[in-house]
């Protein structure tokens, strides 16, 4: 892939993040003041259980599809029927898992959620598995405009589910999960049918030979994976546990704003990793992963600066005043988010290079410096203090990452994080290059 192809991938995945955060927030925003902070607090953590299932039990087989489908060493039909061959089972397991944790310890893990909603949620596991084990046949194609079409259609679906389910039906928190269930069907349809197509067909007969080999890889990305998700997602257990769903409600509100910022990472590194995994020129690797990291770093960091002055002000008009105490939470995350948002496209190169294990001492490093500090933090600074943790977290995470690209690519950290002379000019030709595709695509005069 190009630079320019590149610019145009990132452009495009960038752009469906927007459509995807707006139609998001309109979600969010029906969620919030239909349900109010206990309510919202409730389905927040009721949807974190298959969440933590479908994170844990998926064996990083994604990743690998990824990786396997860039490098052309399996025929993509047999690595699509193969992926859904996997799905249907770990789906399986992964509702068994989620009933034991439901009967047996949900008052330890759960307190505060009735049982009805989290064995509902259970219903989310094998859908969302068949969709992260199916969906990424088509990032490995590097075929992002069908890629980011999934992204939409999702977040319309989720929304317009919602808003039937929330205000036509008035079913609360009954109602919102099922939104997601009919959403991840229809999405899930929809997925296999692009993904068959660009593979050229489906081939369901199992290959051991990548079954053993993209579990191998997916392992290693697999734990790095739950490491970050732990990372991103134990405050809200801690949360609960120190202050309850109505307090997880607030919170929620703030990570779910803050964390938009990272769709400028996202699409970054979402179109990086399959162009790390195909590209065989080092000096290219070395050249090209600084200046995307360096780009998002500060172009994260112009985000937040803007989110930071007017976050009172996007609370109250979008949420109510009674979510007015996820502000605090909110700003205290920003630094964390703008740091993670370069460590995220650094992982990713890692990742691509063949080395997901590396992730996994970065993760846990995080993950630890989340834990300590929520614990001591949460009983004295309540949300800010889960927000503050956090934020440590997620530099720990960036500072490690930077460690093992500069270890593993010979760069200099400076060149890493700091804009370097020229990337004004490639900015320029590459967004040249973007516009011509854009005039051409709506047959406008070059």
């Amino acid at each position: 892939m190009s630079s320019g192809k590149f610019v145009q991938g990132t452009t495009l995945t960038f752009i469906s993040g927007i459509l995807s955060l707006l139609l998001g927030i309109g979600a969010s925003i029906i969620l919030a003041r239909v349900l109010g902070p206990e309510g919202r607090g409730i389905y927040a953590l009721a949807i974190l259980l298959p969440s933590l299932i479908v994170t844990f039990g998926n064996l990083g087989i994604g990743p690998a599809t990824v990786y396997y489908v860039a490098q052309g060493e399996f025929r993509r039909q047999e690595i699509l029927g193969n992926n859904v061959f996997l799905s249907v089972g770990i789906g399986g397991i992964g509702i068994v898992a989620g009933l034991i944790v439901v009967l047996f310890f949900r008052e330890k893990v759960f307190p505060g959620v009735a049982p009805g909603y989290l064995l509902l949620a259970l219903v989310l596991v094998p859908v969302e598995v068949f969709f992260s084990y199916v969906r990424y046949v088509l990032l490995g194609a590097q075929r992002i405009k069908e890629f980011n079409y999934v992204q939409i259609a999702q977040s319309v679906l989720f929304l317009g589910f919602v808003a039937l389910a929330l205000l036509g039906l008035k079913a609360g928190v009954t109602g919102a999960i099922l939104a997601g269930l009919f959403t991840w069907l229809v999405v899930d349809a929809l997925v296999f049918h692009l993904a068959r197509r660009v593979a050229g067909g489906v081939d369901f007969k199992p290959n051991s030979s990548y079954i053993k080999q993209a579990t191998a890889y997916g392992i290693q990305a697999h734990l790095s994976n739950i490491l970050g998700f732990l990372n991103y997602r134990v405050d809200m257990f801690l949360v609960n546990g120190f202050l309850g769903p109505a307090a997880v409600g607030l919170y929620a509100v703030g990570v779910g704003l803050v964390e938009r910022l990272w769709m400028i990472s996202q699409a970054a590194s979402t179109v990086l990793f399959p162009r790390v995994a195909a590209e065989k020129e080092e000096d290219r690797r070395k050249e090209f992963t600084p200046l995307v990291a360096r780009t998002v770093l500060w172009t994260t960091a112009l985000g937040a600066l803007l989110l930071a002055l007017l976050s009172r002000w996007i609370v109250l008009l979008l949420y109510s005043e009674a979510f007015l105490p996820a502000v605090s939470a909110l700003q205290a995350l920003l630094v964390g988010i703008v740091a993670l948002s370069a460590g995220r496209v650094l992982s990713n190169d890692i990742a691509g290079r063949g080395f997901p294990g590396l992730n996994i001492y970065t993760g846990l490093a995080a993950v630890a410096t989340n834990i300590v500090l929520n614990l001591l933090w949460i009983p004295r600074y309540g949300i800010v203090g889960a927000a503050w943790a956090s934020t440590a977290s997620y530099t720990v995470s960036f500072l490690s990452a930077l460690f093992f690209y500069c270890w593993l690519s010979g760069n200099r950290w400076i060149k890493v994080v700091f804009p370097q002379p020229g990337d004004w000019m490639i900015y320029r030709r590459a967004m040249s290059k973007l516009w011509q595709q854009v005039k051409h695509a709506w047959g406008m005069p070059l």
